[in-house]
């Protein structure tokens, strides 16, 4: 089962968010506190609004209290934040991958932090993206994964941990087989799908994948 997990980030263009649950089979829609606004906007009402809800008007707390909206309040000082407070409802929720939206843009701290947050959900057991309009960002340790696109989307891979080897790239204008790739090498940037998929792997070690997909 998907869910999707909307974060208060810097979000420019919002159709995108509705895009994006429109194309998606989630079984939740989870809120952190003030990502609740984006969805207001949009008229789309999610099952779950958790936070402190500091970042929230009361007109639109009252709102989807009407709707019926789950709540879970939690006070200001505390050990975890918002998102990790979501992603702990849907590890409880039986959720297999998460969908993070407004994780980018805004603050570079809360970016970084949302990039890293990746790997916290891997380690519960669960597959994280992050989704934005022009970027789709996934996470893969010691495995493989197909990524789907569109001809010309731009490839990247960064190692996230450390050194990674064994990285075997397949439908890109720059295929490898077997490399290693050092922690803070650039190499692997700017790569292009030579059609609608892509194949990368990895033996040993931690890379984050960033698909920038080409305007329409």
């Amino acid at each position: 089962m998907k869910a999707c997990i909307l974060l208060n980030g810097e979000v420019n263009n919002i159709d995108y968010i509705k895009d994006v649950i429109e194309n998606n089979d989630y079984r939740y829609i989870i809120c952190a506190d003030g990502g609740a606004k984006h969805l207001y906007k949009l008229n789309i009402v999610p099952n779950y609004i958790i936070g402190d809800l500091d970042s929230l008007e009361e007109s639109i707390i009252n709102y989807y209290k009407n709707k019926y909206v789950n709540f879970k309040k939690f006070p200001q000082r505390k050990d975890e934040t918002d998102a990790q407070l979501c992603i702990h409802l849907a590890k409880d929720l039986k959720i297999s991958e998460i969908h993070l939206i407004g994780a980018l843009g805004g603050r570079i701290d809360h970016t970084i932090a949302n990039i890293n947050l990746m790997y916290y959900i891997k380690e519960l057991g669960i597959n994280p993206i992050i989704k934005s309009k022009y970027e789709d960002l996934y996470m893969i340790e010691n495995e493989g994964i197909n990524v789907k696109g569109k001809k010309g989307d731009i490839i990247s891979i960064i190692p996230a941990k450390g050194d990674v080897s064994g990285v075997t790239l397949e439908n890109l204008e720059y295929p490898l087989e077997n490399a290693i790739i050092k922690y803070g090498n650039p190499i692997g940037i700017s790569n292009v799908m030579k059609s609608n998929q892509c194949s990368i792997k990895v033996k040993n070690g931690c890379l984050i994948i960033v698909k920038n997909k080409i305007p329409k």
